[in-house]
Formats: C-alpha cells, structure tokens, sequence
C-alpha cells in the first residue's frame, strides 16, 4: 500500500505536469485534492498560489481574481510554514504585480532577507524597487543588496544594475568598473 509521503509526491508530481503543460484547470483540482486529503499543508498552497498568479498574468480581469486568490494562498502558506523565505519572495513579486504595493512588497523581500541574508533572489528584487515612487527603498539599501547579490551571482544583468545605482550615487568610478565587470562576464550567465 503506497504511503503518505508517496501519494502526496504522486500528486505534486501530477500537478507539476497540468502546470507545465498549461492545463491550469487540471492544476488547480489536484492542488485543491491535496488540500483535502492531506489537510492544510504549505507546499500544496505554494502550488495552488503558483497557478493562479501565472492565471493572472496570461489572462488578467479588471478585478485580478487569480492574482487576489494566488496572495490568499501564499498568505495561508506562510501562516503554516513561516520560515521559508521563498515564500516571502513570491510574496513579494506577487504584491508587486497584482496589489502594485511597493511598500508590502519591499517588506515581504526584507523578511525573505531576515531569514535567509544571502537569497539573492531577494537581494535583486529589493534592489530594484529603488526609484519606485513610493520611495520603498534607499538608495544605500539597494546598493547593498545589489552589492552583495552581484558577489554571489555575478551576471550580465545585476552588474547592469549595479552600474546604474553607482550613477544614481554620484559614484562613477564605481560604475565604471561595473561596466567593466559586465562587459567581461560571459555570455551564458545573463
């Protein structure tokens, strides 16, 4: 007889596959079919929050439904497991694209920082609310998450970035050496 664990593998397998292959509906039953077999557990909430931000990016509504139920479910997810930090990430981008709050975003990556300082993932995102009217982030705190994400993972793209804080900073020997930097990483790693 197939365990616990086993079936709900099966079952987030299953759901993976109507996901990649864009059978959101499909998706969503079985996501919801955990929920009722295996009671409230964060990963088939992660799952079901997954679905239905994609839903609300590939066919939006004036109401964003799919984007308001894919926030419930991350939210829900948290509430149950608290010390995942990606989680607060998608927190964070979907605050970002359906609730268009910056300051709720920029918490939601402070938190996935808090628990996990080196996510850079987080680091980019921070990084890039900079500039944002709301004023959610400094220019020193994107500079830093910017700064320590371009370390980890150095790619075309961050020392991009980084060379435009270095000029919004006034600091452009920095942002030369950016360029520089950017110029010389190699193709593959955008």
């Amino acid at each position: 007889m197939e365990d616990l664990l086993q079936r709900k593998i099966r079952l987030l397998e299953q759901a993976e596959q109507a996901f990649r292959e864009r059978r959101y509906a499909d998706a969503i039953r079985l996501y919801e079919e955990g929920l009722s077999t295996f009671g409230d557990d964060p990963d088939l909430m992660w799952g079901l929050a997954q679905v239905e931000f994609t839903l609300s990016l590939e066919f939006p509504d004036a109401e964003d439904t799919h984007g308001h139920r894919a926030i419930h479910w991350l939210k829900e997810a948290i509430r149950i497991a608290p010390e995942r930090p990606e989680y607060y990430f998608d927190l964070g981008d979907m605050l970002e694209h359906v609730t268009i709050d910056y300051e709720a975003a920029a918490q939601a990556y402070r938190e996935a920082l808090r628990l996990e300082p080196l996510y850079v993932p987080a680091l980019m995102q921070l990084a890039a609310l900079y500039g944002v009217p709301e004023d959610v982030v400094s220019l020193e705190e994107a500079l830093s998450c910017c700064e320590k994400a371009v370390r980890l993972f150095p790619t075309r793209s961050l020392w991009l970035e980084l060379e435009r804080l270095y000029r919004y900073a006034g600091r452009e020997a920095d942002a030369q050496r950016a360029t520089m930097n950017r110029l010389l990483t190699l193709r593959g790693r955008e």
